[in-house]
């Protein structure tokens, strides 16, 4: 009996990847979503945040795996509603989590950096959140509530960009139209993170979803690096002209949400463990790279 997937979000960065590589595995592959239908799997629009409706979607589908990316990302909108980003980031997890333990179904959970201060960076799964934003925080209430259930996983991730999601830039695509077109860019030096491709991090998401690891598992990059040391690293990849980056600090930034100053990520464990292993930032851009002229 060939095992299903059930993927919310399945059109975003990271969805839309997880559908491909699950379906290419063998798996029945359902999309959920809820603006934009995917492209592939069998699509089924999906408000997480509903109770009956993620229970209805469950109970007749009857996935083995649920993985969940649905989620408010942008950090500044998630400062504005903050109401909105506790249902969707934190409630709809919960609500997910429960109908997984009743339909007996292996929960992974996508979070982020963003749970943690940004003090001292350089993370691993045992140090205490303390985020500093309302995304952060939504997103730790999400990881609170799934780490109730016993047959969860939280993946966390940090800046994860890739190709793909046409209707929203990330952080890579915004610089490779700009850099492309020998446009200057303005790019914060002083934040720091843990990039990642989206397709290593489906990759990895899959294989804990396979193994049913249980707790939470950084899968972000293997490089810690500024967004100034990003974008340099990727015009060096693409043979841009790296003088058309200016590093800026990010107090000069028109941001409404505070953001860590080091949210980077420990993967020692994701590396000790999986077989995907994370990925160097000079090994992921490159991949990146090669993903554009396909």
């Amino acid at each position: 009996m060939v095992d299903k997937i059930l993927i919310t979000g399945a059109s975003g960065l990271l969805g839309h990847v997880l559908v491909q590589q699950a379906t290419a595995k063998g798996y029945d592959v359902c999309s959920l979503y809820h603006d934009h239908e995917p492209q592939a799997g069998r699509a089924i629009r999906l408000d997480v945040t509903n109770a009956n409706a993620v229970n209805e979607c469950l109970q007749l589908e009857r996935p083995n795996i649920v993985i969940n990316t649905a989620s408010i990302t942008d950090v500044d909108l998630c400062e504005r509603e903050p109401e909105l980003a506790k249902r969707v980031n934190g409630s709809a997890a919960g609500l997910l989590a429960e109908a997984c333990d009743k339909f007996k179904a292996f929960l992974v959970q996508l979070s982020t950096d963003y749970v943690f201060d940004g003090r001292r960076g350089n993370y691993n799964e045992s140090d205490d959140p303390a985020p500093v934003n309302q995304y952060g925080s939504s997103k730790l209430l999400g990881e609170q509530l799934v780490m109730q259930h016993e047959e969860t996983c939280v993946a966390r991730a940090s800046v994860v960009f890739g190709w793909g999601r046409p209707f929203r830039p990330n952080l890579a695509t915004w610089l490779y139209d700009k850099l492309s077109k020998g446009e200057h860019v303005n790019v914060v030096s002083d934040q720091f993170a843990s990039p990642t491709l989206n397709t290593n991090l489906a990759n990895m998401i899959i294989e804990l979803s396979q193994r049913g690891t249980r707790g939470i598992v950084h899968t972000a990059g293997a490089t810690r690096a500024s967004r100034y040391d990003f974008a340099i690293s990727l015009a060096e990849q693409f043979n841009f002209d790296t003088k058309l980056v200016t590093p800026v600090k990010s107090d000069s930034s028109s941001w409404i949400a505070r953001r860590p100053s080091d949210s980077s990520l420990r993967v020692t464990k994701a590396e000790r463990t999986l077989s995907e292993k994370p990925k160097e930032l000079t090994e992921a851009l490159r991949e990146f790279a090669q993903a554009s002229k396909s």
